[in-house]
C-alpha cells in the first residue's frame, strides 16, 4: 500500500502501530482531523514510514516537537507536510518549523496556516532552506 487516508477517523494507538508496521511502502499518510490516537504512533511514522513523501496531520491533536523531529530526520524525502488547525495545547513550536526547513529541502509544498507557533526565524529558515517551495 503506498496510499492511506484515515481522516476524521477515531484511531487508537494499538491500530495506527499495527498499520505503520504492516505497510513499510506507504508514500502517502493522510490522517487529518484524527483523533484518539497519542504522539507515540506518530513518531513510530518515523520508523516505518522511511518512504514518506506527503504527511497530513491537520487538526491532529497530539503532536510534539518531538513528533516532527523524528520524521523529518528519518524522512527527508518528504515533498509535502500540511500542519494546519493545530490545537493550541499541542506541545509544538517554531522548532519544528526549523526541523522541517533543515531536515526536508526537497519540499513543494508547506501548509502551517493559522499556527501560532511561527515566527520570523522559522519563516526565513524556510525561505533560505526549502528553495522548491
Amino acid at each position: 500500500m503506498i496510499y492511506l487516508k484515515l481522516a476524521g477517523l477515531k484511531i487508537s494507538d494499538a491500530l495506527l502501530k499495527a498499520i505503520l508496521r504492516s505497510c513499510p511502502d506507504i508514500n502517502f499518510l493522510i490522517l487529518d482531523r484524527s483523533y484518539g490516537f497519542t504522539n507515540i504512533p506518530i513518531i513510530e511514522i518515523a520508523k516505518y514510514c522511511l518512504k514518506l513523501l506527503h504527511l497530513n496531520l491537520d487538526a491532529c491533536k497530539s503532536l510534539t516537537d518531538r513528533c516532527i523531529s523524528e520524521i523529518t530526520r528519518f524522512c527527508p524525502n518528504l515533498k509535502y507536510i500540511s500542519l494546519v488547525s493545530l490545537y493550541r495545547d499541542n506541545n509544538i513550536s517554531s522548532k519544528s518549523v526549523i526541523e522541517i526547513a533543515q531536515s526536508c529541502p526537497n519540499l513543494v509544498y508547506l501548509n502551517l496556516n493559522g499556527q501560532p507557533f511561527i515566527n520570523d526565524e522559522s519563516i526565513c529558515m524556510i525561505v533560505r532552506s526549502c528553495v522548491n517551495l
